[in-house]
């Protein structure tokens, strides 16, 4: 633990108003995508049990992909996508005010002994994250459907959603059983000139209340829908370096340059004549050591076996020893190493 100082700095020089207003997430732009949870044929795992990235709803490129509507609008008319897709759902418009809403709960048991008024322990019970969303497309099949627990597609993967037009009516039918959802929520806003791009989803999700829709000369007949998500037991990722966690939401970003991340850093052993160094990235590590002399291509080698979800692909290493340049991936993590086990010179990382 570092020593404490003994000067120090007011608030202004101690970085203590450094805020930065491109953290705020505020925007009109909203979507809500909705598609029938299917089991493995609907996986929607960011990672696979390796770390590779597996699904996404950005591009490569960083921006959100044209392939994922089952019915899209074309020259002012809706139809059947023609081209292959991934089967969701469009939910665009949302009254004022009535924008998807995330209401986390925890539920806890607390511990009492009579020497305290405060809780000696607590133990959580439960933790919850449901969202409603007030969907003001009404007359979309879609919609219907979702209120009256019809399925989007048959047995066999089927579309059963019609085009608008195409609906003569909707029926619910008796004792209906649930249908299991998958929900992802579409958010771009501006943040420096740039469009930054956030998208949650939701793997398993049951709607599991319907609130009350108005009718009058000022209402639209919308309902709130809250849904509850769960685990479906196939929705993994590679969370803090661990591959394949169980998990029950996950959240995408595109920053599209809002910030610049440090990608290079310079990797210099000043004029160490013998021994080894290590590598870390983003706190993973360190590497098995490498020569005080080794070559670009066995410091890349050591990068690549830290268990951190990146492939060979994610790095560069360029340069001879005593001094590489390393291209790391664009994630805003840090690269550091140890130097203590070389003889002579004088280690150090520094950003680019």
């Amino acid at each position: 633990m570092p020593t404490i100082p003994a000067t120090g700095a007011d608030f202004v020089a101690g970085g203590f108003n450094n805020n930065d207003p491109r953290f705020l997430e505020r925007g009109k732009l909203t979507a809500v995508l909705i598609r029938q949870a299917r089991g493995t044929a609907t996986d929607i795992s960011p990672h696979d049990s390796t770390g590779a990235v597996k699904w996404s709803p950005l591009a490569t490129n960083g921006q959100l992909r044209n392939d994922l509507f089952a019915i899209i609008k074309v020259g002012g008319v809706w139809q059947v996508n023609p081209s292959p897709n991934e089967g969701w759902h469009l939910f665009a418009a949302f009254k004022e005010g009535d924008g998807p809403s995330i209401k986390p709960s925890i539920d806890k048991d607390e511990f009492m002994i009579e020497q305290q008024d405060e809780p000696w322990d607590s133990v959580r019970t439960k933790q919850d994250e449901p969202f409603t969303v007030t969907l003001a497309e009404t007359l979309k099949d879609s919609w219907r459907r979702l209120r009256n627990d019809l399925p989007f597609v048959d047995s066999l993967g089927n579309l059963l959603v019609q085009t608008p037009g195409a609906s003569t009516g909707w029926s619910k039918a008796l004792g209906a059983d649930p249908i299991d959802w998958q929900v992802l929520i579409v958010r771009q806003f501006a943040k420096g000139g740039k469009k930054v791009v956030t998208v949650k989803g939701y793997s398993l999700c049951h709607l599991d209340d319907i609130g009350e829709a108005k009718m009058g000369k000022k209402d639209a007949e919308v309902a709130p829908f809250t849904f509850t998500p769960l685990p479906d037991g196939i929705f993994i990722a590679t969370v803090d370096g661990v591959n394949g966690v169980p998990i029950i939401k996950h959240e995408w970003i595109s920053w599209d340059g809002a910030f610049t991340n440090t990608t290079q850093y310079t990797v210099s052993l000043g004029a160490a004549s013998a021994g080894t160094f290590t590598l870390s990235y983003g706190g993973v590590g360190p590497t098995a050591t490498i020569a005080y002399n080794a070559a670009n291509s066995a410091v890349k080698t050591a990068l690549v076996g830290l268990d951190d979800g990146y492939t060979a692909s994610n790095w560069t290493v360029t340069g001879t020893a005593p001094t590489f340049t390393v291209t790391v991936p664009n994630s805003g993590k840090a690269l550091t190493g140890d130097g203590t086990g070389l003889t002579g010179g004088t280690f150090a990382v520094t950003p680019v």
